[in-house]
């Protein structure tokens, strides 16, 4: 969260950038001592202009325009955190000061970037960057605090985006702040020209810096004034803007004055060049930047002779310091040699002292290792004798209880086993009994299907054989009675041989339903067989026949 007096300019801001730009970052803004006020409108107060480029003749060129926000890169995502409201108009007013205190002033400066583009540049006192490229529909302008390499507030013809701590923390449309939602939806935007600005800022720094070509001004600056007089506007309008702004307008307004009243007569005197037709050489705007520069130069040409001669004696110190340090290193190298042979000789008195002394730990090593190989066979002989009748002991408990186990295993083994055969002979008995009942059961009932069967065909036989007599009795009465004896005779024979044949599809059918009793029988003595094996008869009970009953047939 950023303090409304931390993101503008105040008195003391504009005191402690004039004696240190490089006190205050965006990212890291500390904030002013309220006691601390410089107070004065004097211009004596500010220091110079930064050095500016004089204007050049020559004609307008075509203006080659940087790329739309949708059309730059977004390397790397910023967040979004929303300003207190007290400081929502914070960034916005903070940039709209330096925009007014540079007025219709030409810029100072132009470089290449980007492919051709030109930007403009305003550098103002105390360490205040601008920067301004052409774009469609107008100018996109970059606000920079002093010392920073990152912008403040960057604006396009529509939207003008605050930043702060490396976060987008305000997004203004046409001068009105928008609310949370709507900011947030141009974050890609913000982030778009965060890192524009800051390769931009590099950018003017690395790069040649010329003069501004005064008819491409004189041919682009109503433009600028039109976007300048559209903030104008917009904080007429905007009740919230207007009261911020009165709240801190007598914050930093006086440190400001001088170096607007020098932007404004540089404007007045461009102005007249141009009413003139702009046919002599272009206006030199800062008059008392000339003498300036020109102390700047005497001053830096003085300040290259004292640096020549403090190098000559650095040069002469420095060789006296290399004299001085062979010697040194001689001396030392002498000294080394010395103090390495009283070295060898007293390493060699200690290897010898060393011998003798690991002669006598040696062999009292070699005494203590007799006694202590002792003490361990006698512990091992100790050892062996209690390991013996340990092992004594557990073998002869081992086998009482294997013999234990074994017994107890085998009783175990025989109890099982007669319950298994009383379990056996139960099963087999009642499976004789259940295969008995059930065999019998299937052959009554296959009897009975049988002769149901064989009572019904023989009913059929004769039922037709009847239809067949009446039949024959109808045609007989229908034919001449001089045939009727041999007719009579015809028709006992067929009627015997009808007779025949019912007798016989009778016999025929009782055999079949004996044999399908036959098989039936034998499917069920199979069963019982594969239910339980055979086994011998009980004494004392005959043999049952199979079949009890005899076929009367």
């Amino acid at each position: 969260m950023f303090r409304a007096r931390e993101m503008f300019i105040t008195v003391s801001a504009l005191a402690l950038a004039a004696c240190n730009p490089q006190a205050t970052r965006n990212d890291q803004a500390p904030a002013p001592d309220n006691g601390t006020a410089v107070a004065t409108g004097n211009a004596a107060a500010l220091p110079p202009l930064p050095q500016v480029q004089p204007l050049v003749s020559g004609p307008a060129a075509p203006v080659r325009t940087a790329p739309a926000a949708a059309a730059l890169p977004i390397p790397r995502r910023i967040a979004y955190a929303p300003a207190p409201p007290a400081d929502t108009y914070a960034w916005i007013d903070r940039a709209d000061r330096i925009s007014d205190t540079i007025g219709d002033a030409p810029p100072d400066y132009a470089f290449d970037y980007d492919g051709g583009v030109q930007p403009y540049g305003w550098d103002v006192a105390g360490g205040y960057r601008t920067y301004a490229e052409p774009v469609d529909g107008g100018y996109r302008y970059y606000y920079y605090q002093p010392g920073d390499d990152a912008p403040y507030l960057v604006r396009d013809p529509e939207y003008s985006y605050g930043y702060s701590g490396g976060r987008v923390v305000t997004v203004y449309r046409d001068g009105r702040a928008l609310d949370a939602a709507e900011a947030q939806r141009r974050a890609d935007d913000a982030a778009r020209y965060y890192a524009r600005a800051r390769a931009l800022y590099v950018a003017a720094d690395r790069r040649e810096r010329r003069g501004v070509v005064a008819a491409q001004w004189a041919e682009r600056r109503a433009q600028i004034a039109s976007q300048r007089a559209a903030w104008d506007r917009a904080r007429a309008e905007d009740a919230a803007w207007r009261a911020y702004r009165a709240s801190h307008d007598a914050e930093g307004a006086a440190q400001l004055a001088a170096e607007r009243d020098r932007r404004a007569q540089a404007a007045q005197r461009f102005d007249r060049w141009q009413q003139q037709g702009g046919r002599d050489a272009p206006p030199q705007l800062y008059a008392q930047q000339a003498a300036f520069q020109a102390q700047a130069r005497d001053a830096q040409r003085r300040d290259a002779a004292i640096a020549r001669d403090a190098q000559l004696q650095q040069q002469r110190i420095q060789q006296q310091q290399e004299f001085a340090a062979r010697q040194q290193r001689l001396n030392a190298a002498a000294q080394q040699a010395q103090q390495q042979r009283l070295a060898e000789q007293q390493a060699a008195r200690q290897r010898a002292d060393q011998h003798h002394a690991d002669l006598d730990q040696r062999r009292q090593a070699q005494q203590q290792a007799q006694a202590a190989r002792q003490q361990r066979e006698v512990a091992d002989q100790r050892a062996q004798a209690e390991r013996q009748q340990a092992i004594a002991q557990q073998r002869q408990q081992a086998q009482t209880e294997r013999r234990q186990a074994i017994e107890q295993q085998r009783a175990q083994a025989q109890q099982r086993a007669t319950q298994a055969r009383a379990t056996e002979q139960a099963q087999r008995a009642q499976a004789h009994a259940a295969a008995q009942q059930q065999a019998q059961a299937t052959r009554q009932q296959a009897a009975e299907q049988q002769r149901a069967q064989a009572q019904q065909r023989a009913a059929q036989a004769r039922a037709a054989e009847q239809a067949q007599r009446a039949q024959a009795h109808a045609a007989a009465q229908q034919q001449a009675r001089a045939a009727r004896q041999q007719a009579t005779e015809q028709q006992r024979t067929q009627a015997q041989q009808r007779a025949a044949q019912a007798r016989a599809a009778e016999q025929a059918q009782r055999a079949e339903a004996h044999a399908a009793a036959q098989q039936q029988r034998q499917q069920a003595l199979a069963q019982r067989a594969q239910a339980h094996p055979p086994h011998p008869p009980e004494p004392g009970h005959p043999a049952r026949p199979e079949n009890p009953r005899r076929d009367p047939h």
